[in-house]
């Protein structure tokens, strides 16, 4: 179910499309939430590297996420410890939108937007901007990763993203989905269905 590739059209297509979003991934595995947010807390302390997959970023969407669907505000402070560790941005991250520079801007992008933190997009990414800038795009992949973040960042302040920026390949959905499927491993949802 969760065999996901990027380019693959058809029937995970449209998944992605009805899923657009974590409320219904919550609602799809209620009867076992618990379990993936307990393993959640436990596998994030042990996370190393900040990204939006697979890493602290992308659990702190799902916190922030879960704290507003459940009313659970003991998520919402989890999530806040997290965020604060992530920021404190490594050297050495690449530009991509799983593991580096563009999805920890990406993120950052969403939980403004979603209104889950709050400040100037331009002092919040500063930092993250900084680093962007300094960084060589090496590979088309990494140029998509820095479309969809310039795209998400426009979208949110207002600009027209579409007048000087190719169109980006990761939907929003498809980028939650990804967050999700990546935090909570294909073992551990398997296990608890």
């Amino acid at each position: 179910m969760f065999s996901l590739l990027f380019g693959q059209l058809g029937y995970e297509f449209l998944i992605l499309q009805l899923m657009n979003d974590m409320k219904e991934l919550f609602i799809q595995y209620k009867g076992i939430l618990k379990d993936l947010l307990r393993y959640g807390v436990l596998k994030t302390e042990a996370l190393e590297h900040p990204g939006l997959y697979n890493g602290k970023l992308g659990m702190t969407i799902l916190f922030y996420e879960y704290s507003r669907y459940s009313g659970d505000a003991l998520y919402e402070q989890f999530a806040d410890e997290i965020l604060e560790s992530i920021m404190e941005l490594p050297d050495n991250l690449s530009l991509d939108l799983s593991d580096g520079l563009c999805g920890i801007g990406w993120g950052i992008t969403y939980l403004l937007r979603e209104r889950f933190i709050t400040g100037e997009i331009k002092d919040v990414l500063s930092d993250i901007d900084i680093k962007i800038q300094e960084t060589e795009i090496l590979n088309d992949d990494t140029l998509k990763d820095y479309h969809t973040y310039l795209m998400f960042r426009k979208e949110y302040i207002g600009e027209d993203a579409q007048s000087d920026l190719p169109y980006s390949p990761y939907r929003e959905s498809y980028i939650q989905k990804k967050i999700w499927e990546t935090c909570f491993s294909q073992n551990q949802l398997e296990m608890n269905q």
